[in-house]
């Protein structure tokens, strides 16, 4: 039923809090991700979900269904949600979580005999949401619209010229093609026995590519080489081994990388590259990308410390802000945690900072702190006097770091913000300049956190995310009751996941590699 509400009073402006409010998520989630690894998504992160979709597409063109999408979209979220019953019924409680998880969850059971459904909502299912377009890049898949031969595919296809695409849907049709679900209920709408849903798990369950060595290889094939007749785009496939070895070196050197991102974030920060001229490249480029989130995290306590203060005092005098109360709120912020001398020299702050009070008995001393210490220091601080601390630090580190790969990620920018090797020149410079750490953090505010906001924000108008805005000379705050943002990804679950689910390391006491994993380190980084 429509408002009654006219439509010339509606109103026009959404209010939205917004996720990347600085612009900075989307310089890893854009740019470095699928610079650093491409082909593999944060959430394409089960590697049996590939030979399976390979084998719903071939099974799809083999039935002669419709090659429409709509039709296509219905076959395969059917197919998702009763792999997801099976998965849920796995004989060795793998816990493995299968596409549409929340919808299985209400499944019905009546006379030994299970609902049928559809795994999620969006088109294409799970397939489409998380497996497609890696797929797509790893040159398995032609998606609607692909010019095949003399004519566009109207429907996704498997490539006809790609033999891993064609192993992969072998692979997974191998172990199921005997199975009573295989034969007589895939692509059927009538509910399924229970005896038929528990056969299908004990072989299609994602848990069991170590019984399957011959869909494991197809797989890891899928991943790490190429089709004469189908290639990917140049370097991406270099790019993607020598990103994964590495992972495997973290791995083997500290074990906890398997467990834990924290772990993972500061082995890949301290990593140089032991193995060569390539391992160097790629360490260089993943250090980098966790040096990037130090940054980040760190403007980040600037931005949520200026927002509750700026809110704060906007309450208190029920206006916004002028610019010269805006401009005198830096030493507020200066008051910490820790506490820093607005007049000191920022040279001074920066050879002997503040210790950072995560704890009373555990204070953080930040010369001696490796960058994951760092970073969430200032994020379990959350202060702008933590953050300029931590930037502060951060400036004087990467001068000592160099390499391609590491320059390459640090110049690397955004559609919103410089590149981090800018600012933190930029740093530098006014701290030799002899700027106090009231002028620095100022400098870094505003140009920042303040200007970056309001472009970022008048962006996306019609959906109102500003936290704060200049009206008629004052800085007006919005109360959207959120405070930091998150860092972005940097695809710890999926090299973790695909990694395991391939054989490349095992897990028990203590996390190893195997020798599969160790021959695909020395195959990649000599």
């Amino acid at each position: 039923m429509e408002s009654a509400q006219p439509r010339w009073i509606a109103r026009t402006l959404q209010l939205n809090a917004g996720q990347d409010p600085l612009g900075l998520q989307s310089m890893t989630q854009d740019r470095l991700m699928p610079s650093l690894l491409p082909g593999i998504l944060e959430l394409s992160d089960t590697a049996r979900y590939m030979s399976f979709h390979a084998f719903l597409l071939d099974e799809y063109a083999r039935r002669k269904l419709p090659a429409t999408t709509a039709n296509l979209s219905t076959f395969v979220k059917r197919c998702e949600w009763d792999l997801g019953l099976a998965v849920q019924r796995c004989p060795r409680r793998c816990g493995s979580s299968p596409v549409g998880l929340t919808r299985l969850r209400q499944a019905t059971m009546d006379d030994g005999e299970i609902g049928r459904g559809e795994s999620v909502q969006s088109p294409l299912g799970g397939y489409g949401l998380y497996y497609r377009s890696p797929m797509a890049t790893l040159g398995l898949v032609a998606r609607a619209g692909t010019e095949l031969g003399d004519r566009p595919t109207t429907v996704d296809v498997l490539r006809t010229d790609s033999a891993r695409a064609r192993r992969l849907a072998e692979g997974f049709r191998s172990a199921v093609a005997d199975t009573a679900y295989v034969q007589h209920h895939l692509g059927t709408e009538v509910p399924l026995p229970q005896a038929v849903v528990e056969e299908y798990a004990e072989h299609a369950c994602l848990c069991r590519l170590d019984t399957r060595p011959g869909e494991r290889q197809a797989i890891h094939d899928a991943l790490f080489t190429d089709d004469d007749g189908a290639p990917q785009p140049a370097g991406e496939l270099d790019q993607r081994r020598r990103s994964v070895a590495h992972f495997l070196t973290l791995l083997r050197s500290e074990p906890d990388v398997a467990r834990t991102e924290s772990a993972y974030r500061r082995a890949a920060a301290g990593a140089s590259g032991e193995r060569g001229a390539e391992h160097r490249w790629v360490a260089g480029q993943w250090a980098a990308v966790m040096a990037k989130d130090v940054w980040q995290e760190a403007l980040c306590s600037l931005w949520t410390d200026f927002c509750r203060r700026g809110l704060a005092r906007s309450r208190t005098d029920g206006l916004g802000l002028d610019a010269g109360t805006v401009r005198g709120l830096v030493p507020e912020l200066l008051a910490g945690p820790p506490l820093v001398d607005p007049a000191m020299p920022a040279s001074e702050l920066a050879a002997d900072p503040p210790p950072l009070p995560v704890a009373d008995d555990r204070p953080v001393a930040v010369a001696d702190a490796d960058l994951e210490d760092l970073r969430q220091a200032t994020r379990r601080l959350d202060s702008a006097a933590s953050g300029l601390v931590v930037i502060l630090e951060l400036a004087g580190r990467v001068t000592a770091r160099t390499g391609p790969g590491w320059t390459e990620v640090l110049e690397s920018d955004s559609a919103w913000q410089r590149p981090v090797d800018t600012a933190l020149t930029g740093v530098r410079r006014l701290v030799d300049e002899g700027a106090t750490a009231d002028e620095l953090l100022w400098w870094l505010l505003s140009r920042f956190v303040i200007e970056r906001h309001e472009v970022i924000a008048y962006s996306k108008l019609p959906d109102f995310t500003f936290r704060f805005r200049w009206e008629e000379g004052l800085l007006r705050f919005v109360d959207h009751g959120r405070g930091r943002f998150p860092t972005a990804s940097v695809r710890h679950s999926p090299l973790r996941r695909l990694t395991r689910d391939l054989g490349l390391w095992e897990d028990g006491d203590v996390p190893r590699l195997t020798a599969r994993g160790a021959a695909l380190v020395d195959e990649v980084l000599t």
